[in-house]
């Protein structure tokens, strides 16, 4: 064999050579799992393709050729091999090249499938594999079960699951807020299940019961008093002033107290569900401030309410003058301070609501001042009795 023909015989080699190895890179990509996809990724292999391809070709010439044939072609099908194999990337290291690979990124030692993507994925990331997981769309960060949904479960029944209940202790039949607490509708820091005075106005202090607090502790709320300071032991009236050596107050209201001083002219309904108008109890305009007039009527409603033990609703209403939600706070102030001053007298306050209605349950028309004054009174709903 003569120069020429070796060369000749070497390139012929090292086309074959490559062409396996290229033909092993093209199986790879498309048959990934399948067993002569395996078999080209082995240099040892696509050695021994290129030994007998080029052998075989060097074999037509003499023995020498097909000799020199096999050793250039093992070594050259080794190195084509090698060369492309080392040519497919694979940064996630799923033995899956990036080209073909479908989840790149994939953590270490993850069992894959052909795509690359693992064989049971977590869609949505709750901890639960897809192939058990019957609530595959599950909030990003939610609490699941081991089927991959949110638990039912509600231990204090107040509609709000125990995964998503910040007070899994709520009362029974206690309105509750989306995450399980209870409603503070006038934002008093009180329940509605535990607040007595609903619809407290905003910044008044209010005690344990939702109910205007007593800053001084002379027995009358702040909603009532009018000598608000008073120094703790001191003697004082219904109005919160200090009771004088003459045994009159400040605020000490001039008009004689009690049932004969009312004259019978309010007398607290028998029947569960009736209400009446508190009849001479009024207040300073636009002021939750009630009258001294006012004071021996409710004293006598508290002698009333005490010995029937009725459980009652204070209502306060207002005209339609100006702003219904202005009305409808004043209204809620007034009702307080006629509760406020009954619980001074000795009613019991859990026997006791104030409701504040503003202008929204007149008695007549408001197009007319005598309408306007109807509308404007205090009405005392019995509840129930003991």
């Amino acid at each position: 064999m003569n120069s020429f023909q070796r060369v000749a015989l070497l390139g012929v080699t090292a086309l074959l050579a490559t062409g396996c190895s290229h033909m092993g890179g093209s199986v790879r990509d498309t048959v990934a799992s399948s067993s002569l996809a395996e078999s080209f990724k082995d240099p040892k292999i696509c050695a021994a393709a290129g030994a007998l391809l080029a052998g075989g070709v060097g074999a037509v010439e003499n023995r020498e050729a097909a000799a020199i044939g096999a050793i250039a072609g093992g070594l050259l099908g080794w190195w084509a091999c090698r060369e492309q194999d080392s040519a497919a990337p694979d940064a996630d290291g799923d033995g899956i090249p990036d080209k073909v690979d479908a989840c790149p990124g994939t953590p270490g030692n993850t069992k894959v499938q052909d795509n690359g993507c693992p064989v049971d994925a977590d869609s949505d990331m709750d901890g639960v594999p897809d192939s058990v997981d019957k609530c595959s769309a599950t909030p990003k960060g939610a609490a699941v079960d081991a089927t991959g949904c949110e638990p039912t479960t509600d231990t204090d029944g107040d509609g709000v699951t125990d995964a998503k209940d910040m007070c899994p202790n709520t009362v029974a039949g206690a309105a509750v807020m989306s995450n399980g607490c209870e409603l503070d509708t006038d934002s008093d820091g009180v329940p509605d299940s535990r607040d007595r005075c609903a619809g407290t106005p905003a910044g008044v202090a209010v005690g344990p019961d939702g109910c205007a607090a007593d800053s001084d502790g002379d027995g009358v709320s702040d909603l009532l008093d009018r000598c608000s300071g008073t120094p703790a032991g001191v003697d004082v009236d219904s109005s919160g002033c200090e009771i004088s050596a003459t045994g009159t107050g400040s605020g000490r209201a001039t008009a004689a107290t009690g049932a004969g001083a009312a004259g019978g002219l309010n007398a607290v309904p028998a029947e569960s569900g009736k209400s009446i108008v508190l009849k001479g109890v009024t207040f300073q305009s636009g002021s939750a401030r009630i009258s001294r007039d006012s004071l021996p009527v409710l004293d006598d409603i508290a002698e009333q309410l005490k010995q029937s033990g009725a459980t009652v609703e204070v209502s306060g209403h207002t005209d339609s003058t100006g702003s219904a939600t202005v009305n409808r706070a004043l209204s809620q102030r007034r009702a307080e301070v006629v509760m406020t001053y009954l619980a001074s007298k000795g009613v019991a306050v859990e026997s006791m609501t104030a409701k504040g209605y503003g202008p929204d349950a007149p008695v007549a028309d408001n197009a007319s001042a005598s309408g306007r004054a109807k509308n404007r009174r205090v009405e005392l709903k019995v509840l129930g009795r003991d």
